[in-house]
This record gives structure tokens, C-alpha cells and sequence, in this order.
């Protein structure tokens, strides 16, 4: 079936060419975001949803339609923008200097994330938690002042973000929200309102640098 042909509206849940979807792939447990390139399921009553083909050529079924907003927690939504985050970061910075965590990174930033890195590594090995890399020690506020370093911004983060300004005040926002589970505070509607329309800004803004 080509991108061009239209399944029983009954079954196609409304799904069409260019939609942002969730897909899930064929032995894969993750929800994998993705713009529909074209429609190729035959089997439009399976129950495990309409299958397609994204524009990164990735196969899947349509678990969702639109963003993670739909279907994440507020707090699953901010975990879920810090790590996009920092693998945009290594990305970008990585892509002119292999050693960019030395070179482009605040001493300051640099130092506090080697430092949380290294504290108590006997108990993290019992506990069997990951050694993660050095970026996954960032937080927003230190992942902004990463961006929005002025060579950084010019050379890397400029052309997605475009108004530093308003990035500045969504990750500076963001950046309380985040403890408040934490802490046993509420999240009011107001609040959960305000992260999940800062997450579609900023993910659709990733992404359409992304697709260019």
C-alpha cells in the first residue's frame, strides 16, 4: 500500500501521512516518537494498532497520536525532556570536537558532574546501577548554561532554539517542577498544564531542526 491510498476511516483512527505518532517496533519495549511516511498495514481490525512507516524509516504500530504529553506523567515528562536534552547536547557539541565534554563545558558544570559521578561508586555497584556517562549528571539549569554558552549557542543551539530568551524561561520554570514529587508536593493543573505544553515546545522545536 503507498502513502497515497486510504484505509476504512472506521480503522485508520484518523492516522495520516506526516502525524506525529508513538510507534512501538517489533521486539522493542520502548515507545519510539516518529512522523508517519506511510500507511502499510493490511490487517486494519489487529487490535496492536495501524502499522507505518516514519520518516527515520522506522516500522512500527501506532500506540499513540501526537506527543508523550498524552500518555506521560508530568514527571515522566520532565525525566523524559532532560535525557532528549542531553543526548541533543552530545550530539551537536560532538559532532565538530570528539572531546567536547573537555572542551565546551563549563569547568564549573564539568567539575560537579565528575564529582556526583564519582561519589559512592561501591554502593552503586551493589545496587547495580549503570555508570552512566558524564552528561547524564546534568540537570536543567546546568544543561541551559550548557546551550546557551555563547559559543555553544552560536555555533550549535542557536539554529534550533532560536529565541534564547524563551528557553531561558521554560528550563528555569521547569527546573523546580522537578522536585516537587520529591518533596511530596502536589502537582496542581496549573502546573501540569504548563510542563507539558513546555515539553511540546521544545520536543517539536528539537525535531523539526532534526528533520531538515
Amino acid at each position: 500500500m503507498t502513502s497515497t491510498k486510504s484505509l476504512d476511516h472506521r480503522y485508520r483512527i484518523n492516522i495520516e501521512i506526516g502525524m506525529r505518532v508513538m510507534i512501538k517496533e517489533e521486539n522493542n519495549l520502548e515507545l519510539i516518537p516518529g512522523y508517519v511516511k506511510e500507511i502499510i498495514t493490511q490487517d486494519v481490525l489487529n487490535e496492536s494498532g495501524i502499522k507505518v512507516i516514519c520518516e527515520d524509516n522506522k516500522i512500527g504500530r501506532v500506540k499513540h497520536i501526537g506527543t508523550e504529553t498524552n500518555f506521560m506523567s508530568t514527571m515522566e515528562l520532565i525525566t523524559n525532556l532532560e535525557k532528549k536534552l542531553r543526548q541533543l547536547i552530545a550530539e551537536e557539541l560532538s559532532r565538530d570536537d570528539s572531546d567536547w565534554w573537555e572542551n565546551k563545558i563549563n569547568p564549573t558544570i564539568r567539575e560537579n558532574a565528575e564529582l556526583k559521578h564519582s561519589k559512592n561508586q561501591t554502593k552503586k555497584k551493589l545496587l547495580q546501577i549503570p555508570n552512566y556517562e558524564l552528561i547524564e549528571e546534568t540537570d536543567f539549569p546546568e544543561l541551559l548554561s550548557i546551550m546557551t554558552g555563547k559559543k555553544n549557542w552560536k555555533n550549535n543551539f542557536e539554529n534550533i532554539f532560536h529565541d534564547e530568551k524563551a528557553l531561558f524561561v521554560k528550563l528555569d520554570e521547569l527546573a523546580p517542577y522537578r522536585n516537587l514529587p520529591a518533596h511530596s508536593k502536589d502537582i496542581t493543573p496549573h502546573i501540569e498544564k504548563k510542563i507539558q505544553v513546555y515539553y511540546d515546545d521544545i520536543i517539536f522545536l528539537i525535531e523539526d531542526y532534526q528533520k531538515k
